[in-house]
């Protein structure tokens, strides 16, 4: 989309003595208006005038008075065009402004008269009207349709489009008799949430300015993890093998939510200001209080390969939403598997598509190392040899909850006993709960003879190789173990609850790649029966991935860290879009959890 800077709608109002243009000959209907999460489509028709064509470089623009956007369109195989806008990321990283916008069609210098509706098909125009809450209720950004008298033609109604983001101040709080603390008073008023971000941002903009980006300088970076793991910790390997060690200045900074102070704070607002590449593997909260330098690349190296679970914008107006600015706005760039999962990261992160570039995720090169591996499963069954020649299933569900505060598990879901029985002697389970899951899962005695908690087993990713059924539900490790070309079984007896809370990117049952159950006594079937529609994995790989090697490390680096992608655009409008920060407290999409401190 583009936005003319002072469009020449020569037809709505005197501009001197410029000539006024005769309207574009097209008229245009909406026909129909449907959603697709933050995704708004208007189905049109459109005619060209008597004795003429459709004009070649026809466009398609919201105008509002004297404001014009112009808005992608595809053209349908019944000849009409689908207008398809995301209303989060509608221009520059920015949520769709606010106005009554009409629909017109462009050809050069010319526009048409504003696309009509039906009259009589009012009652659907309310159905498709939507509101979007977020901020615990207290902003909301509301799209509604509606009809207007067209001033040229009172034969024909317009067709609008209402945007608006609107917000409450926070509930006064009870008035009561108020004890006469004066330190506690300071001290909130100057505490208070709103005041640390502001300090961080102002902490932050001395810094750039009198220190400023130090060339060379990586910044590897977690606030939901505690060591330098997964795609970081490959990364920084790889660099390592590559002789960057002494050319490359790495710092580090891994701390969970709410765990650190104002030390550990002001040493990675220091550490932000000054790097020249910033590595994230997750949420950063701490970015919804800088803006950052367009000097400085902020890469999300997200650790979910291919997940279910609607993240991040996707969500937009459930609970756990974002609000309108949020620290992912900030990215230079994000990563995915595939060209296929382009789109979905971009809605999520509410960035553009040339700013997701498919490098594929660099713990996989770990996991396709052939070394790597036979080192790891002589060595596990060495430690484990009770496991070898065992039938190994691993049961590994994500977490219920919604934060790593809250999170927990359903034991009472797993029948021990019957699952004990349905195993026999050649098969075992392993148990691995996520990690944010703190009540640990309780084999009964007489059956740890087959069933073993493997919830602290340090390699996660290379436990996979010895895995010869994945039990999950809704967890990104499917995307590594779809690589092994072995059966997977989805158990997920809350799936309609699930989707209804957390939300799913994709149909659940036509994405899974294996039979998915919503009962144990389905999960018994499918382990005696052996039927887990392994057919599904092929499918699954070849949208998940344009490369299955060992080179995504290295195309981080080459493409990203050290240089920058042939699409540009990413990094431009981000560099722009770091002018918009709003000093302002978010909320975590990704675990839901809240992070309205920073120190």
């Amino acid at each position: 989309m583009s936005t003319p800077t002072d469009p020449q709608l020569l037809h709505d109002g005197d501009l001197g003595e410029a000539e006024v243009l005769p309207p574009l000959p097209v008229d245009l209907t909406v026909l129909s208006v449907t959603w697709e999460r933050v995704f708004v489509t208007l189905h049109l028709q459109a005619s060209p005038g008597p004795g003429s064509l459709l004009p070649a470089d026809l466009s398609f623009s919201f105008v509002d008075g004297r404001r014009e956007f112009e808005v992608p369109a595809t053209r349908r195989s019944d000849g009409g065009f689908d207008i398809r806008v995301n209303i989060t990321t509608f221009e520059d990283r920015r949520g769709i402004p606010n106005g009554t916008w009409r629909v017109r069609a462009r050809s050069g210098e010319q526009l048409s008269a504003p696309a009509e509706f039906d009259g009589e098909r009012l009652g659907d125009l309310d159905d498709a009207s939507r509101v979007f809450l977020y901020d615990s209720n207290r902003q909301v950004l509301t799209v509604s349709f509606g009809i207007a008298e067209n001033v040229d033609d009172l034969d024909r109604l317009d067709f609008l489009m209402r945007t608006y983001q609107l917000a409450r101040e926070k509930p006064a709080p009870k008035r009561r008799k108020l004890r006469f603390r004066p330190i506690k008073r300071l001290r909130k008023a100057l505490f208070s949430d709103t005041r640390k971000q502001a300090y961080a941002g102002i902490i932050y903009q001395l810094v750039n300015r009198w220190v400023g980006v130090k060339p060379g300088r990586i910044l590897f970076a977690s606030d939901q993890r505690l060591k330098l793991d997964g795609n970081l910790l490959r990364v920084h390997e790889r660099l390592l093998e590559r002789g960057y060690g002494d050319r490359l200045e790495m710092k580090f900074s891994f701390r969970l939510p709410r765990t650190g102070g104002w030390r550990t704070t002001i040493r990675i607002i220091y550490l932000l200001a000054t790097s020249e590449v910033v590595l994230l593997d997750d949420y950063f909260g701490i970015l919804k209080s800088v803006k950052m330098d367009p000097r400085t690349k902020v890469i999300q190296l997200w650790h979910a390969g291919s997940g279910f679970k609607s993240v991040g914008y996707s969500r937009f107006g459930n609970p756990g939403s974002p609000k309108l600015w949020h620290p992912h706005r900030q990215y230079t760039y994000a990563i995915t598997g595939s060209e296929h999962l382009r789109h979905v990261y971009a809605e999520a992160f509410g960035i553009e598509e040339s700013a997701v570039i498919p490098t594929g995720l660099p713990r996989v090169d770990w996991f396709l190392d052939e070394k790597r591996t036979a080192e790891f499963t002589a060595r596990f069954y060495a430690e484990h040899p009770e496991l070898a020649g065992k039938r190994i299933i691993l049961f590994a569900p994500t977490f219920r909850g919604r934060s790593i505060y809250t999170a927990f598990y359903d034991y009472d879901q797993i029948d021990f006993a019957r699952l004990y029985e349905a195993c026999g002697e050649d098969t075992v389970v392993l148990f691995r709960m996520h990690h944010f899951v703190h009540t640990p899962i309780d084999i009964p005695e007489q059956y740890r003879d087959r069933f073993f908690d493997f919830t602290t087993f340090a390699d996660g990713l290379n436990l996979l190789h010895v895995t010869d059924v994945l039990i999950t539900d809704y967890s990104s490790i499917i995307y590594e173990f779809s690589l092994l070309d072995r059966p997977m079984l989805f158990f997920a007896p809350d799936r309609v609850n699930y989707a209804a809370t957390r939300g799913f990117h994709r149909d659940y049952d036509e994405t899974a790649p294996g039979r998915v159950a919503t009962t144990f006594d389905e999960v018994i079937d499918a382990i005696t029966t052996g039927e887990f529609e392994q057919e599904k994995v092929a499918r699954f790989r070849a949208e998940n991935f344009d490369r299955i090697d060992t080179g995504a490390a290295d195309r981080v680096i080459d493409w990203l860290i050290l240089a920058t992608p042939a699409e540009d655009s990413g990094r431009r409008v981000a560099a722009e879009a770091h002018g918009e920060v709003r000093d302002e407290a978010e909320d975590s999409a990704e675990a839901e959890i809240s992070e309205e401190e920073i120190a």
